[in-house]
């Protein structure tokens, strides 16, 4: 297992909507029901060697990609303190003498839970409702609602209410 994967397994690990997660090279997929499916893999903004992001594309299986976000670690988890840096350390992961490792700040359990939320919430857009468990929401309530609508107001009730002009 390379330390991409390692990574990877940790932030599908809290991710709720990453279901049964196959590993290939550096990279994360999964299902998300129907033809949907995510790839999740660590990118570079710019600086060589300099992993800053974590990419999330959804593909489908006849039509390709779907879409993509970028949730960089700086947004998420903003910079770190550390004492060799007087103004924090942004989280990223490196490459050095051909050894990948997160440069001076290594991500708690908290933070990979953080981001693994944000995650969840851009899947949920994509996943199949049909296959997720009806939860309390608002649609939820709408859909209750209608079933049993309020009481309307006569249109002549209305009417007096309103101001002449």
């Amino acid at each position: 297992m390379n330390y991409f994967e390692q990574e990877l397994r940790r932030v599908a690990k809290a991710c709720k909507e990453i279901k049964d997660p196959t590993f290939a090279g550096r990279a994360c997929y999964a299902d998300l029901g129907g033809d949907n499916r995510v790839k999740l893999e660590f990118v570079i903004c710019g600086t060589y060697e300099r992993y800053e992001a974590l990419k999330a594309i959804v593909l489908n299986r006849t039509d390709g990609e779907v879409d993509s976000l970028l949730f960089r670690f700086k947004d998420t988890w903003g910079n770190k303190s550390h004492p060799s840096f007087s103004e924090g350390v942004t989280p990223r992961i490196w490459t050095c003498d051909g050894k990948n490792e997160w440069y001076a700040y290594y991500p708690t359990d908290a933070d990979m839970k953080k981001l693994a939320t944000e995650i969840g919430a851009y899947l949920a857009v994509f996943t199949d409702r049909s296959l997720v468990p009806e939860r309390d929401s608002v649609i939820k309530t709408i859909r209750s609602a209608k079933g049993n609508p309020a009481p309307r107001k006569i249109d002549s009730e209305r009417k007096k209410k309103e101001p002449e002009i």
